[in-house]
């Protein structure tokens, strides 16, 4: 009786570790995830680099005459254009020269009249043998001595003149002024001294080097074809300023293995400024109507890149991608799932192929503009160039 009541509780105990019933068994728990549909958009490719902002033309205005300077007609940094007074060099030594020349050429223009006169009579009274051959040749050498002295005359005439021009020192091209290197006061030599220095603020240039490793796949693209370039300052994200490639360098350089390249950048607002640092973003190409996804949508696995598919009843398809170019929070799908499918955007670690979840929208979604606003760069999953430099924010048009 004693060793009854030992082994009861332990039945019951047994009995109660049974199996349970088959309905709890089949029972599948539905994980929360977020999903987004592919879109189909027209996706630029890109490749990003550091840059220099260079000025297309740059001047060192520098004294043409010997002088002292007078007169400053500008304050520095001013903008001016092709033709605008900036100094004036004391004219009075060249207004000299030049009268001076001018009444030399009087008096040698009255004395070849005169020699010109001696030559018509002696040459008219020579028949009669009034006049000898001797003296006729004479006054044919006085007539041609003074025509020469009439040409160097003007020469000297058209010098002055210029010499008198150049005192008054004119900008030769249109721009902004930088630090007056001289004042007024101060003697001046023929280009000994740079008076100040002008650069061109519209269009500028975008300098800027790709490795020679993009150069095949860059000539590819520019047979026919006109190339965006997108720059950015640094301090001001949000700015995008938009030009076309115009210089393609003719070597890559031995030593870093890169080649120049330059976009022409209109700058009517002068918002970028000559030897500004940017980031640049070159367009090779555009695909047309591509399939992308939010960037976290594809993940790694043992047989490479994968997405998990939303079916219709809730349960997601584990599915082997090939990945192509990204850009910011999203990324192209080359291969493996097609435009308006489904695609499971967080919580993935939670699930595997066949499991059923319970989908909520992703609210950072895919841009509703065209990703074409921006630019993308090629995928390291895809085993192409990805750039060295971080695509811009949103581009918006300079203020």
């Amino acid at each position: 009786m004693r060793l009854l009541w030992i082994f009861l509780p332990i039945f019951c105990a047994l009995a109660a570790c049974g199996p349970s019933s088959p309905s709890s068994s089949t029972q599948q728990t539905a994980k929360n995830v977020l999903v987004a549909k592919a879109l189909s958009k027209d996706v630029p490719v890109q490749l990003y680099e550091f840059g220099r902002i260079a000025s297309p033309e740059t001047v060192d205005v520098k004294p043409q005459v010997s002088g002292r300077i007078t007169e400053v007609h500008f304050t520095e940094g001013q903008d001016v254009k092709k033709g605008d007074l900036l100094f004036v060099i004391d004219p009075r030594p060249f207004q000299a020269d030049l009268e001076q020349a001018q009444a030399q050429l009087q008096s040698d223009s009255a004395q070849l009249d005169l020699n010109q006169n001696n030559l018509q009579r002696d040459e008219k009274i020579g028949p009669q043998h009034f006049v000898s051959e001797q003296q006729i040749d004479t006054d044919k050498a006085n007539v041609k001595n003074f025509q020469g002295a009439v040409g160097r005359d003007q020469a000297s005439i058209d010098r002055a003149k210029l010499n008198l021009e150049y005192c008054y020192v004119r900008s030769p091209i249109d721009g902004r002024t930088g630090r007056r290197l001289v004042d007024a006061g101060n003697y001046v030599a023929t280009g000994a001294v740079s008076l100040v220095n002008i650069q061109r603020q519209d269009p500028v240039y975008a300098d800027f080097h790709i490795s020679e490793n993009d150069l095949a796949r860059l000539r590819e693209n520019m047979p026919g074809n006109q190339l965006n370039v997108d720059v950015v300052a640094p301090t001001q994200p949000d700015v995008t300023k938009s030009g076309a490639l115009t210089f393609l360098d003719n070597a890559v350089s031995a030593q870093a293995g890169t080649v120049l390249l330059r976009a022409t950048i209109p700058n009517s607002d002068h918002y970028l400024w000559p030897g500004q640092y940017v980031k640049v973003a070159l367009t090779l190409q555009t695909l047309k109507g591509a399939v992308v996804v939010p960037s976290q949508t594809i993940q790694m696995g043992a047989k490479g890149p994968y997405l998990f598919v939303v079916r219709p009843d809730n349960t997601v398809e584990q599915r082997i991608v090939t990945q192509g170019v990204r850009y910011r929070d999203f990324v192209v799908v080359a291969e493996g799932l097609k435009a308006d499918e489904t695609v499971v955007v967080e919580g993935q670690l939670t699930i595997g192929n066949g499991a059923k979840v319970n989908p909520a929208p992703y609210r950072g979604g895919i841009p509703g503009g065209s990703p074409s606003a921006g630019g993308l760069t090629q995928s390291q999953h895809s085993g192409e160039s990805s750039g060295n430099v971080d695509p811009p924010a949103s581009p918006k048009p300079a203020l």
